[in-house]
């Protein structure tokens, strides 16, 4: 499967614009909301975990479209479950609001293949946006550790090198780590705290005009020309990216340690921008999990680097203080 295209996928809810950073829920008349909630009837009282849901046919067939394994419907188990809830309970402040409004159904897949989830909204031409999250199932038989070192190797060819990488992130289930950067998706598609693009991929207002993009991002996917890296740029999940040897993995994450992104994967486009920063910055800080990269030879360290130590990282903090409120 192209990586790419299941990128592209995972955006969707950017695609079709939403609203301006300064519009909240007190812009959208009473008429709105309850109309929006009783079509596609959503009680915003009920329980998270009551919104497990069968995926919906729409995500599916991208599934298939994007030559997965076809996916098939996956139950929870009562362990299952039990993780979801957990999960659902580390979500932060602004998130658990959000959600409460605006998450329609969570779902699960069995599917094969790279790609994780997929947050994508319900009612795209409606002001008042509902939004579904599907998950690959398997993602509940990882820790984060395991999960995030199986994403970030596979960026890479370490098949004629002994260099590896592995990203050391705890024992806590990868389930929690997913959900954070989904939730962040929706609440940022809600509040606009990056811009929101139109159907060309141009920002609705014209330029960067948020306070968490500003001086980092010139476009929605391109970063201002001083945290730009050629060789990061080739990635597979840039578009046309390909797959790189892993000996160039040391420059990669040398350079990295010189921007404000705090993952790899956070440096592709600026929603993916705030969803890992959120996820990093909860992981490290609140759940006082570790997060760092690790390159290493025959078992020995060549590279580490805890992006939440980097000081550039962190002075990107108080953009996220909302998410506490």
């Amino acid at each position: 499967m192209n990586l790419p295209m299941l990128i592209v996928a995972a955006l969707v809810i950017f695609i079709f614009g939403g609203p301006s950073k300064q519009q909240t829920n007190d812009d959208l008349s009473d008429v709105q909301r309850e109309e929006v909630l009783r079509r596609y009837r959503l009680d915003q009282s009920s329980s998270f975990e009551s919104r497990v849901k069968p995926p919906p046919a729409t995500t599916i067939k991208m599934f298939e479209d994007l030559g997965q394994t076809p996916p098939t419907a996956h139950a929870l188990t009562e362990i299952e479950q039990r993780k979801l809830s957990a999960a659902f309970a580390t979500l932060l402040p602004l998130h658990q609001r959000i959600l409460r409004e605006r998450l329609r159904s969570v779902s699960f897949l069995d599917a094969g293949g790279p790609g994780t989830a997929i947050t994508s909204p319900v009612n795209q031409r409606d002001v008042y946006k509902l939004f579904d999250i599907t998950i690959r199932a398997a993602i509940f038989r990882q820790n984060a550790s395991e999960w995030l070192t199986e994403k970030e190797s596979g960026y890479y060819d370490a098949a004629k090198s002994s260099l590896r990488i592995s990203i050391e992130a705890g024992k806590l289930d990868a389930i929690v780590f997913v959900l954070l950067h989904e939730a962040t998706h929706i609440t940022d598609s809600c509040l606009g705290i990056t811009p929101p693009i139109r159907s060309d991929d141009k920002s609705v207002s014209g330029g960067i005009n948020t306070p968490f993009t500003e001086g980092v991002w010139s476009e929605r996917t391109l970063p201002v020309p001083l945290y730009r890296d050629p060789l990061r740029e080739r990635l597979r999940f840039r578009a046309n990216g390909e797959i790189l040897s892993v000996d160039h993995a040391n420059s990669i994450y040398s350079f990295l340690s010189k921007t404000p992104f705090v993952s790899l994967y956070s440096s592709s486009n600026w929603s993916d921008d705030l969803a890992e920063y959120v996820a990093v910055f909860h992981w490290t800080e609140i759940l006082k999990q570790p997060y760092k990269i690790v390159l290493s030879k025959k078992n020995k360290n060549v590279f580490v680097y805890e992006p939440m130590k980097s000081n550039l990282v962190r002075k990107r903090v108080g953009q996220i203080n909302r998410f506490y409120l």
